[in-house]
């Protein structure tokens, strides 16, 4: 089975390395254009949210027969309100008021300056980017108006706060009242700077909201002690718990670990989407050989050959050059299956005539060779047994009467680069042809055996058994198959 798909991947290695050039080679290709053009830096800030004695009770009260965690409903609601387009406003005001429009870079402590190259390298890089950047819009809006029917030109303003609303993203550290904010921006410094002031604006606002909300509780109880009404002292104890916790409020609602600047980008991350790509590229190549491989009905490895042949089949033989070894493999097998030798046999090579001629030159060559080697130790253990002289040895080998001698020492020449022939020994092996306006069949009527030759994945297993089917009507009791190559 191992065998198999190692012969199909071999087979379909085309489609291999093209799977291979578009998502191992386009993923490196993208993650270098976007590491080069529009890298994501991001920073992120921690925030601490310690709930009041009352913010906790309310929790407690409203998840009691529930599986939801106070802890998780305070930082839930922290982060709808941290998500707000007020928070986002306020923010872009601030990076407005208080950043350069054009930010110095940061320099590493192990960067060398290179005097002439930077800022040609740097101008380059800024046409790249804005033309990305122009065809990103010209994307968006032919998107709004195939989805829409429309699209809606946005302001500066409106823009970079939607822009910053998307770049936002806040995570709750697990068992904690700990809010993470983290900013996502095309250059370092301002993911910094946005994710401290998202931090900072958030804190401002929710203290203002919770100072605001207890003042006008201060308020309301206090007008209850001018007019007399209720308990004096019960009313006072609740004035001075919302004093007591408004000033802690300082306390509890505060930034811990603000941002720093990022040293590298997030994103893209070319090796990690490389490694991704290959795993992917494994995936899908296995699953195309393998949908190929069921849908085609072609036969492409030895284990089609097998099921097509059963013990006949020969593997793969090369037409040019083929190895003495293989050569001899094939016609000891051949041999051992129907006594290949002493009967006359066809070949016949799906397709091509040339092919043919030539896989019928190999077969004879093959089985003159074999033939030779047993009658070498035929003479050989009769010189011992002292049965026959030289003379009677030299007059049996010439009894046996001799093939086509041009074509075999053609072959000869082409197989061991010298120009003798191979011995006759009597195999006489027969032509049938491979194209279809010349292949006949008449002329294996009587014959012992047939050899037919394909290229792996030419012919399919339907045409094959029809062949077999035909010549086993004419006769052929030895049908044998054989992969040709080279």
């Amino acid at each position: 089975m191992i065998a198999h798909y190692r012969q199909l991947l071999h087979y379909y290695r085309g489609l291999v390395a093209l799977v291979f050039v578009i998502l191992v080679g386009g993923t490196a290709a993208i993650s270098t254009f976007f590491l080069y053009v529009s890298p994501a830096y991001v920073a992120s800030v921690k925030v601490s949210l310690l709930p009041t004695q009352t913010e906790l009770a309310f929790s407690q009260n409203f998840v009691r027969s529930t599986t939801i965690n106070p802890a998780n409903l305070l930082t839930q609601t922290h982060i709808e309100y941290l998500l707000s387009r007020e928070i986002a406003a306020k923010t872009v005001d601030r990076m407005a008021a208080e950043i350069p429009a054009d930010p110095p870079p940061v320099r590493s402590a192990d960067a060398e300056p290179r005097a002439g190259a930077e800022p040609q390298l740097a101008r380059l890089k800024h046409q790249i980017g804005e033309r990305f950047t122009d065809f990103r819009r010209s994307a968006r809006r032919i998107y709004n108006i195939l989805n829409s029917g429309r699209h809606v030109q946005l302001d500066p303003y409106t823009d970079a706060v939607l822009t910053l609303q998307d770049s936002i993203d806040v995570d709750m550290v697990e068992g904690t009242y700990i809010l993470k904010i983290k900013v996502y921006w095309n250059k370092p410094e301002l993911a910094a700077a946005a994710a401290n002031f998202v931090a900072d604006e958030y804190v401002a606002y929710a203290r203002a909201q919770a100072d605001t909300a207890s003042r006008r509780m201060e308020e309301v109880l206090s007008r209850e002690i001018a007019k007399g009404n209720g308990n004096f002292s019960e009313l006072e104890n609740q004035i001075k718990a919302l004093r007591l916790a408004r000033a802690n409020n300082f306390a509890a609602l505060r930034v811990i670990d603000p941002a720093i600047v990022p040293l590298y980008p997030a994103f893209p991350r070319v090796i990690v989407n490389t490694i991704f790509a290959i795993i992917g590229w494994v995936m899908a190549s296995a699953f195309l050989v393998i949908c190929a491989d069921t849908f085609s009905g072609t036969v492409k490895t030895d284990a089609d050959l097998r099921r097509q042949f059963g013990p006949r089949a020969l593997g793969t033989i090369a037409l040019h050059r083929p190895k003495r070894a293989k050569l001899a493999e094939l016609a000891k097998k051949m041999n051992m299956q129907c006594n290949a030798i002493p009967w006359q046999g066809a070949v016949t090579a799906v397709g091509s005539d040339k092919e043919s001629r030539r896989l019928t030159a190999v077969i004879e060559v093959a089985l003159r060779r074999l033939k030779g080697r047993q009658m070498q130790k035929e003479q050989h253990l009769e010189r011992v047994a002292g049965l026959v002289g030289d003379q009677g040895g030299t007059a049996a080998v010439r009894a046996v009467p001799g093939g086509p001698r041009e074509t075999v020492v053609q072959l000869g020449r082409l197989l061991d680069g010298r120009a003798e022939a191979v011995p006759a020994t009597g195999v006489k092996v027969t032509d049938l042809g491979g194209a279809n306006d010349s292949f006949c069949m008449g002329n294996a009527r009587g014959l012992n055996w047939v050899v037919i030759g394909i290229r792996p994945g030419t012919v399919a297993e339907e045409a094959l058994q029809g062949l077999t089917a035909r010549l086993q009507g004419q006769g052929v009791e030895n049908i044998f198959g054989v992969f040709l190559k080279g």
